[in-house]
């Protein structure tokens, strides 16, 4: 199954779609292959995209004032991961986002999602579900 055709079959459990819908939704993705300690997060840059995990695992953590990092969650299939204070108001990141193996992931920039939402209100249903 791709990636895309892995997001799509996810949708539909939080909201009835046509299949134009689900095409517009899904086609605002991005896929990108995601390399083992690869950073897709790191603080002081602004996170641009939400990343929907297809395939693999990925680590958001941060670094305390001794050195030592915290984990604040983990996204295997089918979870959402970024720093997400960073997306939501487009300040710069605090967090890293870390893939913890090999990875696929689809992508949205902040302003496509905020397109979507405008174009659509079941896509506004889909995103504040998920959240």
């Amino acid at each position: 199954m791709t990636s895309n055709q892995h997001l799509k079959e996810y949708i539909h459990q939080f909201e009835e779609l046509s299949s134009h819908e689900t095409e517009e939704f899904a086609n605002a993705f991005e896929e990108v292959i995601v390399k083992k300690r690869q950073f897709i997060v790191q603080p002081g840059f602004t996170a641009q995209y939400r990343h929907f995990v297809s395939e693999g695992a990925f680590r958001c953590y941060v670094v305390g004032d001794n050195g030592s990092d915290h984990t604040i969650s983990f996204a295997i299939e089918d979870w959402w991961i970024t720093d997400y204070n960073s997306y939501i108001y487009q300040k710069p990141a605090t967090m890293f986002v870390l893939a913890l193996e090999d990875s696929v992931i689809l992508r949205i920039p902040y302003e496509k999602e905020h397109e979507l939402k405008k174009a659509n209100h079941k896509f506004e249903t889909i995103f504040r579900i998920m959240a």
